[in-house]
């Protein structure tokens, strides 16, 4: 029987570990899933359960870059499966232990605790097996907006006929996909350095651009209030100006990240032809349309329409961005996925009860307002960012100095 090419393997690897990405963001998912139950069944306060947000969310995003550093020194490429039976471990555990708020708190930061670790891992693993292209960076990555998405209906159905005890049975994606990653890529996952030779994308390391990555971090800020922004008051925006109903204001919020998983893989394939820049720029520039278009909603309808133009323009530049800061970070491929997966996104929700207290002082309708002017300055700032042709990786073994390798 003829063995597989590397470049199958590498093929199979990307598809088996954008699964895991599924299953390890449908942890993410789960968590807001689950916070009506612990209201209606466990009779926590709504301060609690927000506490239990801040555990899932908050530990999550500071604990990213330290994820990536380690990945970075170590390798320890193993920490995407190790992370992954984390996440689904602590969501487990959660119902099973409602009746107690401290132990609920500890077992959702151990989920949060486990995404975190996961991301980064994975994101290099993805790089390295995609070549380091946007496209194949924007397929791992609509592997988590379809396990976010996924959650809320597995959620209702497991803990509806089961109770909060039946969240031990949510653990099985994250066992299942995990065995299949764990046979698919064994040898990558215990290896102890990063095995040599080109990806096919890949051109000569080079040193780290600190200064670029900074820009590209203010670009993302911008990116990351939008984004939370509109998931939080794209609902209430429209019930608070049109009257409709809770159910007919949620399909906006239905759309946003279904829209936001076509801008994913559309914008990744876009950007491998186009250049990264130009869709970094067009998906700034179509997401201020949509935000206006939002503001300037003559219906309900309207309002649906430009929420789903708003997911698929914001969702464009998203994977050119990882692969950005991956360029500007060629040393620092943990630290660069850390960061932007994880502490820049957290920006959105440090700002969101700002946002909140501009709704109650006016109207809903000046948040949009001024989402759209904090958009149209990312746009501006991408034309400091310049488009970095290096795809490299650092190569560690452990406790030993950096060698770099071509990626």
């Amino acid at each position: 029987m003829t063995s597989p090419t590397p470049h199958a393997r590498a093929r199979w690897g990307l598809w088996a570990l954008t699964a895991t990405h599924s299953a390890n963001d449908f942890y993410t998912g789960a968590v807001a899933a689950l916070l009506p139950f612990f209201v209606l069944r466990a009779d926590y306060s709504y301060a609690a359960v927000a506490g239990i947000t801040l555990a899932a969310t908050a530990l999550s995003s500071v604990a990213q870059p330290v994820f990536g550093y380690l990945g970075d020194r170590y390798g320890m490429r193993w920490m995407s499966v190790v992370g992954l039976l984390a996440a689904g471990g602590g969501i487990a555990l959660s119902g099973i232990v409602a009746d107690s708020y401290v132990a609920v708190w500890i077992a959702v930061a151990i989920s949060g605790i486990g995404v975190a670790a996961y991301h980064p891992a994975a994101t290099m693993e993805a790089r390295e097996l995609g070549g380091g292209t946007s496209g194949s960076m924007s397929l791992f990555s609509v592997g988590g907006n379809v396990g976010v998405a996924l959650a809320p209906s597995a959620v209702i159905l497991v803990v509806g006929v089961f109770g909060l005890p039946g969240s031990g049975l949510l653990i099985m994606p994250a066992l299942a996909l995990g065995v299949v990653y764990v046979a698919v890529s064994r040898r990558r996952l215990f290896s102890r350095s990063m095995p040599a030779g080109p990806p096919p994308a890949a051109t000569a390391a080079g040193s780290d651009d600190w200064r670029a990555f900074m820009w590209l971090t203010a670009v993302l800020a911008t990116w990351s209030v939008a984004y939370v922004g509109t998931s939080t008051f794209v609902s209430l925006y429209s019930i608070q100006r049109f009257d409709v109903t809770a159910g007919v204001a949620s399909i906006a919020l239905s759309l946003f990240p279904a829209a936001g998983a076509i801008g994913t893989l559309a914008g990744g394939w876009l950007a491998d032809r186009f250049g990264r820049l130009r869709i970094v720029r067009l998906g700034y520039l179509l997401a201020v349309g949509s935000l206006a278009a939002i503001v300037l909603a003559p219906s309900p309808v309207a309002v649906i329409v430009a929420t789903a133009a708003l997911g698929t323009s914001l969702f464009l530049p998203f994977a050119a961005q990882i692969t950005l800061s991956h360029s500007y970070l060629p040393n620092r491929i943990g630290v660069a996925s850390g960061v932007t997966l994880g502490l820049t996104l957290s920006l959105g929700g440090l700002v969101s009860p700002l946002l909140g207290a501009v709704a109650d002082g006016g109207s809903i309708r000046i948040v949009f307002v001024i989402m759209a002017a904090l958009v149209a300055i990312g746009f501006g700032l991408s034309f400091v960012l310049t488009d970095r042709r290096t795809g490299s990786t650092t190569r560690h073994a452990p406790q030993g100095p950096p060698e770099l390798e071509r990626a």
